[in-house]
C-alpha cells in the first residue's frame, strides 16, 4: 500500500495546481520515479482512480510512470501535468 502515500501527497499538489492554474479537467500527470522506488504504473493508477472515483476533475486522468537514473533522487517527481482549464470571456 505504499502507492496510498504516494496518491494522498500527489493529490495535495494537484489540489494547488487546480486553484493556481483554474483547472476543470486533468489529463495526464507524469511522474519521474527513483530507480529503485517499487512504485508500479498499473498499481498507482488503480489506487488513483478509487481515491477519485466520482470526481469529474479526474476522470480522463492516467498517471504515467518514468524511471529516473539517479539512486539518490527523491522517491517520485511531479515532472508536468496536462490540464483543461476554464476560460472565461469578459
Amino acid at each position: 500500500m505504499h502507492e496510498l502515500s504516494v496518491v494522498t501527497n500527489l493529490l495535495k499538489i494537484l489540489d494547488k495546481v487546480k486553484e493556481e492554474k483554474n483547472a476543470v479537467s486533468f489529463l495526464s500527470i507524469n511522474l519521474t520515479v527513483n530507480p529503485y522506488s517499487c512504485i508500479d504504473e498499473e498499481n498507482i493508477n488503480f489506487i488513483f482512480r478509487s481515491m477519485t472515483a466520482g470526481q469529474p476533475l479526474y476522470k480522463n486522468s492516467r498517471i504515467c510512470i518514468k524511471r529516473g537514473n539517479d539512486p539518490a533522487s527523491r522517491e517520485f517527481i511531479l515532472e508536468n501535468v496536462e490540464i483543461e482549464v476554464a476560460v472565461h470571456n469578459q
